[in-house]
């Protein structure tokens, strides 16, 4: 369905482009910022679970709050409704569309999701984000493949160790947390290997030393990691 950003999470918790830990992925980066700054469209970022697609796709609605039409739509949970919403946007709105590969097999969203570019014409101001490059994806449209790859297509891998001991560095960072190399280190060991959910657990960790009054010692992330 079509979503706006969550506004009950505090401005740091929120999908931007300052907490986006590019790593391999500075080239996504960049393009997506282009794009929120007004540079045409489409894009289309790909890669597997977990890279940050959907990060920066939320960062484009975020960077885009209160100056001018934008919506999100992600194709798994895509509605007769949320298409229909989409319809009445103006030309000028930015959309962004995420779970590309739930496309396949769905002729009725091949043909909106190619009325919609064509609406949006001549910016196209349309970002997506699947798992499969554009030529990879089962689109039985010609004209909607085109119009898919008329754009940047930007590649996008998972972040490293190394990677994500810096995001969650960086991340702890936006905080007012210190989290020391060696309990980055144990976070790394004994935490979840997803990066969301590496992330989901620092945002845990932060709400924990608020009621505790505790830093992020090994002894007491052990002891957080351990409840059940």
């Amino acid at each position: 369905m079509t979503r706006q950003l969550p506004l009950d999470l505090s401005v740091r918790d929120r999908p931007s482009f300052e907490n986006f830990w590019a790593g391999d992925n500075g080239e996504a980066l960049a393009a997506a910022r282009a794009l929120a700054q007004g540079r045409a469209g489409p894009l289309y970022l790909f890669g597997p679970e977990g890279c940050g697609k959907t990060h920066l796709l939320a960062a484009v609605a975020r960077a885009l709050q209160g100056s001018g039409p934008c919506a999100f739509l992600s194709l798994a949970h895509a509605s007769a409704m949320s298409w229909e919403t989409l319809a009445d946007l103006p030309p000028g709105s930015t959309v962004c569309v995420d779970d590309m590969e739930a496309l396949a097999g769905h002729a009725d969203g091949e043909r909106r999701l190619f009325v919609l570019f064509e609406a949006l014409a001549p910016a196209r101001r349309i970002v997506l984000a699947g798992r499969s490059n554009p030529a990879g994806l089962s689109v039985a449209r010609d004209d909607l493949r085109t119009r898919l790859g008329s754009g940047p297509i930007v590649a996008m891998r998972r972040l490293s160790d190394e990677a994500k001991a810096q995001a969650l560095r960086h991340r702890a960072a936006l905080r007012g947390l210190q989290l020391n190399d060696a309990a980055c280190a144990y976070l790394l060991a004994h935490g979840p290997r997803d990066p969301r959910a590496l992330f989901a657990l620092l945002e845990d960790l932060d709400r924990e030393t608020l009621a505790d009054g505790r830093r992020l010692t090994i002894p007491y992330l052990r002891a957080i990691l351990a409840r059940p």
